[in-house]
């Protein structure tokens, strides 16, 4: 057999040698990776000159932000029409609605939408609820001409939660969307029943720009354009804005005020003399109850138990103790040490889901499962108005994020503090979450009132079904 030579042959004309063939793929690597670079130099750019077109490239500090929005709240002024001083609803609870100047409005949620909100908030996102939307401190800059200034001036008391809750929330967008229909006046070649349906559409996609809408509020606008979608053809403008103002006042009376006289009045028979109870954050129909109890005669205390960021439960306190009933304040960090003398607890309400779950401040599921584990009786005061076909399991799918920015201030007065961590943002390992709403499992809830009566979590499609079809 012929000897095998071992010296390799020599590589033939045109073929790569192993070395040529491995810097070719480090110049390739290079080449991608230089490509990957200028790719992000490019997104970077756009992302810049966006941010540059927006005015928000110059942010004034955290104090001079939050200096500007209490100056902007404290201006004196006459209330713009539609957005004037709102009563307290149930669930979450409220806080008096200011008197805020439609001019001031303009100029104020200019200055919290530039200085509060940059686009970088959006990369501070905690990865699990990155689908969820950051209330916004909305700009006018953007703001159609169409846009009524009652709307405008809602808008800058949403965004800087002047009106909080879900009823109050709701009562201030119906009292606005009065006065845009007072002030409407249709187009020629169309119809009001038509085109008023396309003007409001167009005054609540700005409302959602400060606050997405509440079940409430949802609820209250579906049956204002139904309304609206039977005005008939035969009356005269004139006559049909008078019917839907009046409508829309007939709404207000009998599904808000007139349904928190009649919980109040089934509620107060659940709390007895020398009673011992606790309620969370600040609901008005819960704290309506309470007065009635005190007016009655009834002798009971009450826990009141808060939390950050926007110390609800202090306008509670502050209330009740006024009137002359005895009051505890505790933050829900101390729930636990308080728990042991309590005999009831009452709670409101953001919304009822049909599976009986209780959507409502963040903290009330907490509070809930904490008095279940000790066989305390958990009662939940809520209109039918806030009752909602969807289902939800958990609190991840749907929620709302509040500014992250509202965790920075310490202080638990009206003064603005800021804390150890006002310079979040430029922490790239710190991320903040500011949760608004939580879910109470059913079996946490012993009853819930309504003006219908009181009935189990169980029971709630029942009345879904019954108001749908009235």
């Amino acid at each position: 057999m012929p000897e095998l030579s071992a010296k390799a042959a020599p590589a033939p004309s045109g073929t790569p040698t192993a070395k040529g063939q491995q810097q070719k793929g480090k110049d390739k690597n290079n080449a991608e990776a230089q490509e990957v670079k200028q790719r992000r130099a490019e997104k970077a750019a756009r992302r810049a000159a966006r941010v540059s077109e927006q005015g928000k490239s110059n942010k004034p500090p955290p104090e001079a932000v939050a200096q500007a929005r209490v100056q902007s709240q404290a201006k004196p002024g006459r209330t713009a029409s539609g957005a004037g001083n709102a009563s307290s609803g149930a669930g979450g609870s409220t806080n008096s609605v200011g008197n805020v100047t439609a001019g001031n409005a303009i100029s104020s949620l200019t200055i919290q939408g530039t200085a509060i909100h940059g686009t970088d908030i959006l990369d501070k996102r905690v990865g699990l609820f990155k689908h969820l939307e950051i209330t916004r401190r909305s700009g006018t800059a953007d703001a159609a001409k169409d846009i009524h200034p009652a709307i405008l001036a809602l808008t800058l008391q949403f965004a800087s939660y002047t009106v909080i809750g879900s009823s109050a929330r709701c009562r201030a967008t119906l009292r606005a969307f009065q006065t845009v229909i007072k002030d409407y006046r249709t187009p020629a070649g169309t119809t009001l029943s038509r085109n008023l349906t396309n003007h409001l559409s167009r005054q609540i996609d700005f409302l959602k720009t400060a606050r997405p809408l509440s079940i409430t509020m949802g609820n209250a606008i579906r049956w204002l354009k139904q309304e609206i979608s039977v005005v008939s053809i035969d009356i005269s403008d004139d006559q049909a804005r008078e019917s839907l103002v009046e409508k829309i006042e007939t709404y207000i009376r009998d599904k808000i005020e007139v349904a928190d006289r009649v919980i109040v009045q089934s509620a107060v028979k659940q709390i007895s003399k020398g009673d011992v109870i606790l309620t969370f954050s600040r609901s008005a129909v819960v704290e309506q109850v309470f007065l009635e109890a005190d007016l009655r005669g009834i002798e009971f205390s009450v826990v009141v138990v808060d939390t950050r960021p926007f110390y609800e439960g202090k306008e509670m306190v502050r209330r009740l103790s006024n009137a002359g009933l005895r009051c505890e304040y505790v933050l829900i960090s101390g729930l636990s040490y308080v728990l042991n003398d309590i005999t009831s607890v009452f709670l409101g309400a953001h919304a009822i889901l049909s599976n009986g779950q209780l959507y409502s401040r963040v903290g009330t599921a907490l509070v809930a499962m904490s008095a279940k584990r000790k066989n305390i009786p958990v009662i939940v005061c809520c209109e039918s108005i806030k009752f909602s076909n969807r289902v939800q399991l958990d609190s991840v799918t749907f929620n709302e994020l509040g500014s992250p920015d509202d965790l920075m201030n310490i202080s638990i007065d009206s003064a603005p503090k800021p804390g150890p961590l006002k310079n979040w943002r430029d922490l790239p390992n710190l991320k903040l979450l500011n949760i608004l709403y939580d879910l109470t499992p059913p079996e946490y809830i012993k009853k819930i009132v309504t003006e219908v009566g009181s009935l189990p979590p169980s029971s709630v499609p029942v009345i879904i079904r019954e108001y749908n079809s009235a």
